[in-house]
Parts: structure tokens; sequence; C-alpha cells
């Protein structure tokens, strides 16, 4: 697992030298005056389940930024590179919490009654424009005259996997095409992996996230088809477990350091400094992070339940639920307290 560990000793060190007597102020300790005045400082650990992408820089800036340190949180995050890995561990009590899709796994988790609730929004289309999310055509099939999605029918689509939002996302693609994704060849690939199926010609077509998708076309070996497809829709959510769902001081604590994340994102963009600290976590050069299209994040983190209505239609259609009449997802799923909360406390 990789750990981001908050150092005891180091602050000890700073307080030591007089440096929270408030003579004098660092940076780091400048940050914690802006924290929360019901943080603490007795180290609490959140595992956190993520798939490392652009899409999670607010994740990555509220750890760079000491923002989890600030609200006495040990953050310790495992990469996961699909939802059903995640919230098997979530569930478990084995991760407090996870960023992922409302895939059919979790879906029907819920329906088992498994005690897991979406606490915030990630990431997503935004409400009109293009957005990140782009469909991706092989270079030699788009100079062939493949330029949309009606041309690929038969073909082989790649994806990071079935029954999550990858699957969903492709279904939109398809159909501005006049074709729906029954009309493809879909194969299952990782998506660090994508960018090397399209330079090894073994796919002809992929939905792949940032800044997968820049490292492809960068490359050469892709060309962007269709862009905007997926305007409004919820991509990703802020997933816990009832090991964080039992501790409501430390949801709320966990929810005011995000969220800092988020609004930080959301007033600076991405930037050299954001695009070298998601190359650190993703292994993404920055120059290729500064190069794609980020993903909407809304600056409160709220949720687009409608989006995750029709996802679980969808779900439901292809016959990935275990139950057969849709649930209302904002009733048994939300728990918007530690967001509201947080909002609360950072609006004081």
């Amino acid at each position: 697992m990789r750990v981001a560990r908050v150092s005891s000793l180091l602050l000890a060190i700073l307080l030591a030298l007089g440096l929270g007597s408030g003579d004098r102020v660092g940076p780091a300790l400048a940050i914690r005056e802006t924290a929360s005045p019901d943080a603490t400082f007795q180290q609490r650990t959140v595992r956190l389940g993520i798939l490392p992408a652009i899409g999670q820089a607010p994740v990555y800036l509220s750890l760079e930024r000491g923002y989890f340190q600030d609200e006495g949180i040990d953050l310790q995050w495992e990469p996961v590179q699909v939802t059903a890995e995640a919230i098997a561990q979530v569930g478990a009590g084995n991760l407090e919490v996870a960023m992922v899709t409302v895939g059919a796994a979790v879906l029907n988790s819920i329906a088992r009654g498994v005690n897991i609730k979406i606490v915030a929004g990630l990431y997503g289309g935004p409400p009109s424009g293009d957005g990140s999310d782009r469909f991706l055509v092989r270079k030699d099939l788009y100079d062939s005259g493949i330029r949309d999605a009606s041309g690929l029918r038969g073909r082989r689509v790649a994806g990071n996997s079935l029954g999550v939002y990858t699957e969903y996302a492709i279904d939109l693609a398809m159909r501005t095409g006049g074709l729906t994704i029954d009309d493809i060849e879909f194969v299952a690939i990782p998506f660090p992996d994508i960018p090397a199926a399209f330079a090894n010609n073994a796919i002809d077509a992929a939905f792949v996230i940032e800044p997968m998708a820049t490292r492809a076309i960068a490359q050469g070996s892709a060309v962007p088809i269709l862009v905007g497809f997926t305007a409004g829709e919820q991509t990703t959510v802020v997933m816990a477990g009832p090991s964080l769902l039992s501790d409501r001081s430390l949801a709320d604590a966990f929810m005011r350091a995000y969220l800092r994340g988020l609004r930080d994102i959301n007033a600076e963009g991405i930037t050299p400094q954001t695009a070298a600290l998601i190359e650190r976590h993703t292994r993404v050069p920055a120059d290729v992070v500064l190069q794609a299209s980020p993903p909407y994040w809304d600056p409160e983190g709220r949720v687009n339940w409608d989006s995750l209505m029709n996802q679980q239609r969808f779900y439901m259609a292809r016959g990935r639920l275990n139950y057969s009449e849709p649930l209302d997802l904002l009733r048994v799923l939300g728990e918007d307290g530690p967001r509201q909360a947080a909002l609360a406390a950072l609006n004081r």
C-alpha cells in the first residue's frame, strides 16, 4: 500500500523551535490556522481506494498541502483499477473511502444491504460544453475515414471494465452514431494500458480517462472523434463505508480536507505545480497532464443524482443488476451530513 504519513516527530520539532508560538508562522502552520476549529491533531487513519488519474487531483492537492494533516488524518491510499475491487474493500471495512463510479457492483451491494454511502461527488461532465471525456479511434482508421461512431460496427472498442461507468459511456458514444454497445466488440483493458494497446494495433477505439487519453494522442496512435458526449453526467463519487460512517467526527474531518482541495482545483485549475504532483501520483509526465482536458469538479462536491439514476436504468436493461425495480438512489445511497457540515465549517 502506498502511504502518505504525517510525522508527529516533525510536528514536535517545529513546536520545540517555537514555530507554533504565534511569533513566527511558517507555510505549513499558516495553512493550519485556516483549518476547522474542530480539527484534532491526534492521528486517525483513513484508508482510501483511488484510481490514479487527473480526476483525483483534488485529493492530491489536499494531501500535498497538508489539509488532511490539519484535520488530524493519516491518509493511506491504495491504487485500484476497477470499482468492484474498491467497493469490496470498502464494504469489508478494509478501506474507509473509495473514489469510484456507481456501477453494477455498487448497486448490487446496496440491494444486498451493504452499508456504503455516497458522501460527495468527485468529477464528471460539465453542465454544458466538452469536458474531459474523449472517445478515441486508432490513427490509421481515422485516416482511412472513420470519423464518428457510425464506423465502429463490429470493431474492437476498449475500456477498463464492464458494469461500470465505462460501459455506460461507450454506449452513449455509440448512440451518437446510431449504434449501441451491442454493435461493437468490447475489450477490457486497464486504462493505463490503453495507449500501448493503440500503439500495438490491438484495439480500434476506446473510452479512456485523462491523462491516458492525451498520452495516446501525444504518441500519435489515436485521434479523438467525440467530445462532449458525457456532458452533465456524474462520473465518479466519494463512497464511504461503515468504518467511516460510524465515526461522524472523522467523516466530517475527512470531508473538510477533501473540500479544501476541491475548492483549490476549481480556483487554480491545472497549474505546472499541480501537474507535477499529478505526475508523482500517476506517473504520467507533467507536460502530458498540462495538455489534457481537465474534468469538471463541482466546487461544493454536489452529486448529480439524475445522472446516477440514468446509469442504474442502463445497467438494469443490460441485465447486470440483481433486482428488477430501480432503487431511489438518493434515499438509499445518499449521506450528505458530512458534506453539509464541512461546508458550514469552511464557510464560517
